[in-house]
């Protein structure tokens, strides 16, 4: 039998810097709230997160300098593991955390491989503990609205989804860690790209409008990709991919980090009742046939994160709760 946790769950964190700053500040909010206890963190560069450090050791966090040695030392006494790093690692460092105990929330993309994907998978099983995928748009009340209209039947069948994002990255932004823009790094394949990383979000959440189910992304098969690069990279900065799914439903993702202007994240969903206007951080609009109009308002991206965060806390205690799944985000890793 699984023991139950404590009333505040014993939460882990690997990492503070960088995209980890994130997860800390959230961690940091809801243990002062006392809806969670900072238990342990994995810190590596102490010289950089000295203050960080020093506000952690404050709160009666342990801070380690090895997350394998973390995990040795805290094995069942973690309820929850926070792996905000780099894609390189998280099906190690998950994998890792779920056989020392630990529920899981990991960045995404889940992994830079489906067989790394088969791997926690298998470990989530074998253990009984749950993994939740920071895909943050998937928390997002008003994207759950969405879903729950398209397997109504809102519009129809979908016949078509579009995908379209452009943000501008300088050359920096592939040099700032040893797996930018590469397809294999410390071991493992990476393949970071736009479609993979910083659009992730929106590829992952195309799919899950479009899945068959409440709970399923859409399973595609790519038909034609352009991928290009302008950056000194290994893998590309610019894409068009077109994909189809076994239900006939017609993809186009387009998205760069090579370009003057940014047009933010917009989705768009055709069906012969109607269609889906969806725009990052601003609205979502349903277009049906015979004229009537729904639109709602969307979240902003930190919003979305504290659903996201406030969702992995909750499924401690409710499994009931709702989040982005390993099958949901394996999807996006198969595409």
């Amino acid at each position: 039998m699984t023991p139950t946790p404590p009333s505040r769950p014993r939460v882990a964190l690997i990492g503070v810097t960088g995209y980890a700053r994130i997860y800390l500040a959230l961690a940091r909010e809801a243990h002062d709230r006392g809806e969670l206890c900072l238990r342990a963190a994995v810190i590596i560069n102490p010289t950089d997160a000295a203050g960080a450090e020093a506000d952690l050791r404050g709160r009666g966090c342990v801070i380690y300098r090895d997350y394998e040695a973390m995990l040795q030392a805290e094995a069942g006494r973690l309820d929850l593991c926070l792996i905000p790093t780099g894609i390189p690692w998280h099906a190690r460092m998950t994998i890792a955390a779920l056989r020392a105990g630990a529920h899981v929330l990991v960045e995404k993309p889940l992994a830079g491989s489906l067989a790394e994907v088969a791997a926690i998978r298998a470990a989530e099983q074998a253990t009984g503990r749950f993994v939740a995928v920071g895909f943050q748009d998937i928390y997002n009340p008003v994207n759950r609205w969405l879903k729950e209209q398209l397997c109504a039947g809102i519009i129809g069948p979908i016949t078509s989804v579009r995908f379209l994002g452009l943000w501008p990255r300088p050359a920096a932004y592939f040099t700032r860690n040893p797996w930018a823009g590469r397809l294999h790094a410390d071991g493992t394949q990476v393949l970071d790209s736009p479609l993979n990383n910083a659009f992730a979000h929106f590829v992952n959440l195309c799919l899950y409008f479009a899945g068959p189910t409440l709970d399923e992304g859409a399973q595609v098969r790519v038909e034609s990709a352009e991928l290009l690069r302008a950056h000194a990279i290994e893998s590309f900065d610019t894409s068009v991919v077109r994909a189809r799914s076994p239900q006939g439903t017609s993809f186009w993702f387009g998205a760069t980090h090579t370009c003057r202007e940014v047009c933010e994240p917009e989705i768009y969903l055709e069906g012969p009742g109607g269609r889906v206007e969806w725009k990052h951080e601003r609205s979502c609009l349903i277009r049906l046939a015979d004229g009537r109009q729904e639109e709602r308002a969307l979240p902003d991206t930190t919003a979305c994160r504290r659903f996201m965060f406030e969702a992995a806390v909750k499924k401690v205690h409710n499994p009931s709760t709702l989040v982005c799944t390993t099958a949901l985000a394996e999807r996006h890793t198969a595409f």
